[in-house]
């Protein structure tokens, strides 16, 4: 069992999507909340403060880590020329990386967290999460090692940095230095907390989630990748520019104005390596956009490249000062990051698992249907959800920034766009349930793949037979 070549994926992307469902389930208790406060009271875990960092953990490592990692299990090996170094391996990471998020989640949830913004998981779960990373990056190393396609293509450079980048991200974000509480003090930790905090998104997710794009959008429109060029511009890029934008968090802290003005300017340098990207994918696409409307896994993974191009121009103008002063401590900056990882990062999983488990298994999608209406679902739910996000935010920052009004008197007239978030992110979650029993049942059904039949023989059910 353990030897089955893409079984480690499969254990991976199967296990991330139940925690899908889970993750979405408290982000929809939390909106509730917003409107109705005192809904959940008498229950210590959906508290807000420990929820929301349930939440979070749950989403951004159990799901769309897992989910990411995955995939690279699958992708890897097919661009090199040879099966995963080890299965058994993958199989540990998989099996390791569960129980480490099992335990850190409840953890949370039982208020044993070290409320630090994304590095809330305790010390002792920082570690596992570090030796996972790393057996995980021996793991595919050794595959790469071992190849026998000479060229190495974009996805896989991709891959490889993000494999480095994130255990010392992890590791210098979490200041495993020094446990147990895993912090520095003063002004200082917050500094080291937003280099974390936007180098998670930016050298974990954007890193690992670009090539699946770059893999599947040629795969599926069966073009090759407009420009390798273009392709190590957006790489360099990346790494070159996105290294310091953490600080544009922190443009009304006590920090040097030196750092604060570095992040400013490499947030407008992104500019140069996500055109690069955007026209890539889009130069490929041309005269395939047909197959946007019948792939399924090529329609969550260009939602997936549009929703990067989106987040990636709102987050370089939200680093302006001028705009930064309006958007700053209002929704309108958790809209950006939920822009980020739940319509960026997750509609290319959700493509790449379309993609990647029907071809394991030798089979089709258990229901086209099915994915067809969670597509319109998320669509329509994430519209208002983010919607709800926009207007509570520029209500926030216009009331406290023009009227000079306080923070307390402006809550009431949020709720009805706190209600708007509500109901979106009901349609959200709805949409994600159907996407993991889609995908669950497509691996426990394995309906096979219609073939034609071969020229020259009668179909049994031709006229006439």
């Amino acid at each position: 069992m353990f030897k089955k070549e893409n079984s480690a994926s499969v254990n991976f992307m199967l296990s991330a999507a139940i925690w899908l469902v889970i993750g979405v389930s408290m982000g929809l208790v939390l909106a509730l909340e917003f409107v109705f406060p005192d809904l959940f009271r008498g229950f210590p875990w959906l508290v807000f403060s420990r929820l929301r960092q349930a939440h979070v953990n749950t989403v951004m490592f159990a799901w769309l880590s897992g989910g990411m990692m995955g995939l690279w299990l699958y992708i890897v090996p097919r661009l090199v020329g040879r099966q995963l170094w080890s299965e058994r391996l993958g199989h540990l990471c998989s099996f390791l990386w569960n129980m480490a998020l099992l335990v850190g989640i409840i953890g949370i949830l039982n208020a044993d967290t070290q409320s630090r913004e994304y590095a809330e998981l305790n010390w002792y779960i920082d570690v596992g999460v570090m030796v996972i990373l790393v057996l995980n990056l021996i793991n595919l190393y050794m595959t790469i090692a071992k190849r026998t396609e000479t060229k190495l293509y974009v996805s896989v450079w991709y891959i490889t940095g993000t494999l480095v980048w994130m255990p010392c991200l992890y590791f210098i974000g979490n200041v495993m230095w020094s446990p147990p509480t895993g912090a520095l003090t003063g002004i200082n930790d917050t500094i080291f907390n937003w280099f974390y905090g936007h180098n998670v998104l930016g050298l974990w997710f954007t890193t690992g989630l670009l090539p699946v794009i770059y893999y599947i959008v040629p795969k599926e429109t069966r073009t090759p990748l407009y420009s390798h060029f273009l392709s190590l511009i957006a790489f360099w890029g990346i790494l070159f520019f996105y290294t310091g934008v953490g600080a544009h968090h922190l443009e009304w802290a006590p920090i040097p104005y030196w750092l604060q003005t570095v992040a400013v300017a490499e947030s407008i340098g992104m500019i140069l390596p996500v055109v690069a990207f955007m026209m890539n994918i889009f130069l490929t696409m041309r005269g395939n956009w047909n197959r946007f409307f019948t792939s399924i896994p090529l329609r969550f993974v260009i939602t997936g490249w549009a929703a990067y191009v989106l987040v990636s121009y709102q987050g370089s103008h939200q680093a302006l000062r001028s705009v930064n002063l309006l958007t700053h401590f209002t929704q309108y900056v958790p809209g950006h990051a939920h822009l980020a990882l739940l319509f960026f990062a997750a509609s290319v999983i959700i493509g790449g698992m379309y993609y990647v488990l029907p071809r394991i298994y030798d089979c089709q999608i258990y229901s086209r249907t099915l994915a067809n209406v969670q597509y319109s679902l998320y669509l329509v739910g994430f519209t208002f959800f983010f919607g709800g996000f926009l207007l509570t935010g520029v209500v926030q920052g216009s009331a406290w920034l023009h009227q000079g009004l306080p923070v307390w008197s402006v809550l009431p007239g949020l709720r009805p766009y706190m209600a708007l978030r509500a109901a979106g992110g009901a349609l959200l979650v709805v949409s994600f349930s159907l996407f993991t029993f889609n995908i669950l049942a497509t691996v426990l059904r394995r309906q096979p793949v219609a073939r034609p039949a071969p020229a020259g023989v009668a179909s049994a059910t031709a006229p006439g037979s």
